[in-house]
């Protein structure tokens, strides 16, 4: 079990159990049974005696009592005796190691205890609740107001239970410690109550955001006669993200209470009939310091937007998924101010969006990995083959352009290429291989394909194919750079990179481990290690790879050479990409994986540049990745599972560049070069087929 036994926490439920109102001292009793003592095995349903008179009578005598009171006050027009049903608790959600990212706390709204008034007229229950609700708002500061009809509504169909009236555009606002306290002589008095309610609560704020969720009022509370079954307090679902995925989990049971008043509608008996069960506990694969360690390192360095995305290459789990700018979770509970949410809402810089998984990018020379792969497996280019790698290449009657535009930089093998980056070489290679084998790649290593992740709304990203219409040599040679119709999400990114990591498989990601009870019994659990399709990479082919992506950290000239680490080394490739260009906006991508030689973790960053702002994917997004992990490094305990995975891993691996083909000796040896601006798409048919699919970048 991953959730250890805890030591419990106090409740604050505890604080009003001694509350001179029956009905809501035995809510926080079950309140404090199933939140504070839900670890412990389940017993038998105490049935609380009537108050007062029955209190020292022996059980069987109380029972008897009861029961003959029931009977002659329900021949009395003003008794009453009612079941309701009393909301469970939800369930918690964790990460990996038992942090909780989504847990409850108990909240105290004010409410009105309405008496019973002989010959009761409109006006004299008008006047006792607006004289009670004025006096509040004059202590307070507040301006809480009920219409008419609610007051009335309330007092002839709902009078023995609690009428909540602190209440903010249609929310109910909590009661502070604070305001307890001035209120302190009219709440001894009795004409208020304090209504206790579990409200949603998320420690962190906005942690893991677009991934957790969050809740919402599941229906207002009845307003008419009391029917059996009517909650104590307003109910709360899942509306977002797991929240709403494993809302059947997270919800619980809800108890149920029968309550008896006299004619003036003092409570008599109370009698649990089941108890409340909190929800099961909802166990990610999350670690909640790499989830940190991510998110703070994209507000530091991508404040315009960008995301992270860190899998464990050894069976999918996904460790974090950052995006950035994210929300506080906590201002949708119990609901989000009107004003408020506008505000999120139309912010250009999308703070509800989930870039992670939702967004969909071109992923630039990034995907320069999935061209050199699909032409080693076409058997038309191999390890040493050499093209030159010059500032423009003549591709039908078009010239399709490198990021160097000032100077050849001679014959480059694979490896070289993919040092430098070369968008000519790529060019090359794939109007050799021809279309299929490079676009296969991409379909086999999950792009083009959402991958079915617990959330909704996920991105396809899109993938140009054969099967659909005819691929020429412009849109091809986009294609090979990562540009023209090219899209992916972050997650498809790093998916990519632990199948690389891999060679053989690609694991199905995952974001969620178990479900297990309070009592750590495990109700249902996500396969480990699934493989969603076998990759079975030749095994030179991904060392030759390996060797370009180990070059673009560890190599003389490499664009990526700002990832590097001590504690590892880092195999990655960089990206830029023109994005939305009638902006002037630019992508930058760093994607890869760690330690290269036995990888353990696969990243994808992508930085959304500001209007006009000059970017490279060596320059703003590898610094991401030294931040994160070397924090990981520094901050993680010796026994941490992922540290122990690479504690004997080499720290390093000699760049070798390999040989080309009928090239001299001499001519392999280049001094270094500076690294590459943004990927400029070429503007010939793959510019077409984007604007007839409909693709915008």
């Amino acid at each position: 079990m991953l959730c250890g036994r805890r030591r419990p926490v106090r409740n604050p439920m505890l604080k009003v159990f001694h509350s001179h109102r029956p009905v809501l001292r035995l809510a926080c009793c079950l309140s404090l049974t199933a939140a504070g003592l839900g670890a412990q095995e389940p017993q038998e349903t105490p049935k609380a005696l009537p108050v007062e008179s029955l209190g020292t009578m022996p059980e069987a005598d109380a029972v008897k009592k009861k029961r003959d009171l029931s009977a002659s006050l329900l021949t009395q027009k003003e008794a009453r005796t009612m079941r309701l049903s009393i909301p469970a608790p939800r369930g918690q959600i964790v990460d990996r190691n038992g942090i909780a990212l989504a847990t409850n706390k108990v909240v105290n709204y004010l409410a009105l205890n309405f008496p019973f008034m002989e010959k009761a007229t409109p006006e004299k229950i008008l006047d006792y609740a607006k004289e009670r609700i004025n006096a509040v708002n004059q202590l307070l500061g507040k301006n809480w107001s009920l219409p008419d009809e609610r007051l009335l509504t309330h007092y002839e169909h709902r009078r023995w239970l609690p009428l909540v009236f602190s209440i903010e555009e249609g929310l109910n606002v909590e009661i502070t410690p604070e305001q307890q306290a001035k209120l302190k002589l009219m709440l001894e008095e009795g004409s208020l109550l304090l209504q206790p309610a579990y409200l949603r609560h998320y420690p962190h704020e906005d942690a893991a955001c677009h991934i957790v969720g969050y809740t919402g009022k599941t229906r207002p509370l009845p307003q008419g006669p009391i029917v059996d079954g009517d909650p104590l307090f307003e109910e709360m679902e899942g509306r977002e993200g797991l929240e709403v995925t494993f809302d059947h989990f997270l919800k619980g049971v809800p108890g149920e209470i029968n309550l008896l008043f006299d004619p003036n509608g003092k409570l008599l008996a109370d009698e649990v009939l089941r108890r409340p069960m909190p929800g099961h506990t909802l166990v990610t694969t999350l670690d909640f310091n790499l989830q940190k360690y991510a998110e703070n390192a994209l507000k530091k360095t991508a404040r315009s937007g960008g995301s992270m995305v860190i899998m464990d290459v050894r069976n999918g789990d996904i460790l974090a998924m950052a995006s950035n700018p994210g929300f506080n979770l906590n201002e949708f509970i119990p609901g989000i101010r009107s004003a408020r949410y506008e505000e999120l809402a139309n912010d250009p810089k999308m703070p509800l969006f989930a870039r992670s998984f939702r967004g969909e990018y071109p992923p630039a020379s990034t995907f320069k990995i999935v061209t050199a792969l699909g032409a080693l497996e076409s058997g038309r280019v191999s390890a040493a083959t050499s093209f030159p790698c010059t500032v423009s290449m003549l591709v039908g009657d078009r010239y399709f352009h490198n990021w160097n535009t000032k100077n050849d930089e001679g014959p480059m093998n694979v490896i070289t290429a993919l040092k430098r980056s070369c968008n000519t070489w790529f060019y090359a290679a794939a109007l050799q291989a021809g279309a299929d084998p490079v676009t296969n790649m991409a379909f086999r290593l999950g792009f083009g394909e959402r991958t079915g992740i617990p959330l909704k709304a996920e991105g396809r990203g899109n993938v140009p194919s054969s099967a659909d219409h005819r691929i020429l040599g412009g849109e091809l040679a986009n294609i090979a750079i990562g540009q023209g119709a090219v899209l992916v999400t972050p997650l498809q990114v790093c998916q990519s990179m632990a199948a690389l990591g891999d060679g053989q498989r690609v694991f199905q990601p995952r974001l969620v481990k178990q479900v297990q009870t309070i009592n750590e019994i495990v109700v249902d659990a996500t396969e480990e290690k699934k493989v969603r399709r076998e990759l079975m990479l030749n095994p030179e082919f991904r060392e030759t790879i390996l060797k370009g992506m180990v070059a673009v950290v560890s190599g003389s000239g490499g664009t990526g050479r700002s990832a590097a680490i001590p504690q590892a080394q880092v195999a990655g490739k960089t990206g830029t990409a023109q994005w939305r260009v009638a902006k002037d906006q630019r992508l930058a991508w760093f994607t890869g994986f760690l330690p290269a030689s036995q990888p353990v973790l696969a990243f994808a960053v992508v930085y959304e540049g500001r209007p006009g702002e000059k970017i490279g994917g060596g320059a703003v997004a590898a610094p991401i990745v030294k931040e994160v992990f070397t924090k990981f490094y520094e901050g993680a305990p010796t026994d941490d599972p992922l540290v122990a995975a690479m504690k004997d891993v080499p720290l390093a691996l000699a760049v070798d560049e390999g040989v080309m083909d009928d090239v001299p000796l001499a001519q392999q040896v280049r001094p270094a070069e500076a690294a590459p601006p943004p990927q400029t798409e070429q503007r010939t048919l793959g510019g077409f087929f984007r604007r007839l699919f409909k693709r915008s970048n």
